[in-house]
């Protein structure tokens, strides 16, 4: 009878195979034979190699980061996490950030796309309804703050004055519950205390305070007194009066203006009066400043005094003579361009003038102390 020679592992016969690397020590026996048996059960061991896999990184076509990025495990299968190899700046197109591994030596392309922002709706819900909507953006996995509380409403968690963002565009639900409000009646600092705008503000409880914000604030104006920008909550629904002062403003403004026919008062940069001291009548004076304070126009005079732009007029020095055109009588005006009803030149008459204004777009020129000729009439 003819003996033929096998492999044997761990007790199994496998006549005629030739086994590959696959991580055991074999041992060629006689398999007739005890010796060769016993040899090949002592001698046979599992190995521990790690499986590798290669990864290319691509965005739109075209390889980002290393192409020696190699990625290991254990085992045919199992799950890597890709967020701790993938370049920065990047995050996977497909939004899976588990790669399975491959058999060893394999070479995988893994597509990106360049992390941008992204946005998530929130909704303030109360009693299982939606009373309002923000929308909130940033970089994936970002905490951003929300800032459109529906007014009369207020967080029931204070730390869901924080989001953390989705990988994509999502949806966040608040809770709110109801609060108690106080309408802020903004009134100017004059002597009619006008109302120019208003704004709620709210809070959990009659006694809490709430800062205004300046998107609340009237656009042009400042809280005359900085405390009153916070406001102490009455019961619900009480209407509170802030006062406002017109923003000041100062610009550059080279020119000459003059009195009219009485005693100018003047006043100081605060707008407070100067006392006794004012300019005559019909006096010329040279400015280099112009002023808005509280809605009201004022010219720097002198280093520390303002007229009141309502109580001069601007002019230009221009010295020459005038000509009425052919034809019909040339109306005469005053200062602020207003006709006067009895008073005219003829045609043809030629008059000095030594200075000139503009009023709403239109040239006059000065025929006289108090009357104006218009461009308009002369040749």
């Amino acid at each position: 009878m003819k003996i033929t020679k096998s492999y044997i592992v761990k007790g199994l016969i496998f006549s005629g195979i030739v086994l590959g690397t696959i991580g055991l020590q074999s041992t060629i026996v006689d398999a007739v034979t005890d010796a060769g048996i016993d040899a090949a059960t002592k001698t046979t061991d599992v190995s521990t190699n790690k499986i590798s896999n290669q990864l290319i990184f691509v965005s739109g076509n075209v390889e980002v980061g290393s192409s020696s990025t190699t990625v290991t495990g254990d085992k045919v299968g199992q799950k890597i996490d890709l967020t701790k190899v993938i370049p920065d700046g990047y995050q996977v197109a497909s939004g899976d950030t588990d790669y399975t591994l491959a058999k060893d030596g394999t070479i995988n392309r893994v597509d990106l796309e360049k992390v941008g922002d992204v946005t998530a709706t929130v909704h303030y819900i109360y009693n299982n309804g939606s009373v309002g909507t923000e929308t909130v953006s940033g970089k994936a996995g970002e905490t951003v703050s929300v800032s459109k509380v529906p007014s009369g409403y207020y967080l029931v968690k204070a730390s869901d004055q924080k989001v953390v963002l989705g990988s994509g565009s999502s949806d966040i639900y608040l809770n709110v519950s109801k609060a108690i409000t106080n309408t802020i009646s903004f009134v100017n600092n004059d002597e009619a205390k006008t109302e120019v705008g208003t704004a709620v503000v709210s809070g959990k409880e009659a006694g809490a305070t709430v800062d205004l914000t300046a998107d609340q604030i009237p656009t042009g104006y400042t809280i005359l007194n900085p405390k009153w920008n916070t406001i102490t909550l009455q019961p619900d629904g009480t209407k509170q009066q802030v006062t406002v002062k017109k923003d000041t403003t100062v610009v550059e403004n080279k020119g000459t203006v003059s009195t009219y026919g009485k005693l100018t008062p003047l006043y100081s940069a605060d707008g407070k009066s100067a006392g006794s001291r004012s300019l005559g009548a019909n006096s010329e004076w040279a400015t280099d400043k112009k002023m808005t304070l509280n809605g009201e126009d004022y010219y720097r005079v002198s280093t520390e005094e303002w007229v009141k732009a309502s109580d001069v007029y601007e002019y230009t020095a221009n010295e020459t003579n005038v000509t009425i055109k052919d034809g019909n009588v040339a109306h005469l005006y005053d200062t602020k361009g207003n006709q006067l009803t009895q008073r005219s030149v003829a045609p043809n008459s030629v008059w000095y003038s030594d200075r000139t204004i503009n009023v709403d777009g239109q040239t006059y020129y000065r025929v006289s102390t108090t009357e104006w000729v218009s461009a308009a009439d002369i040749k």
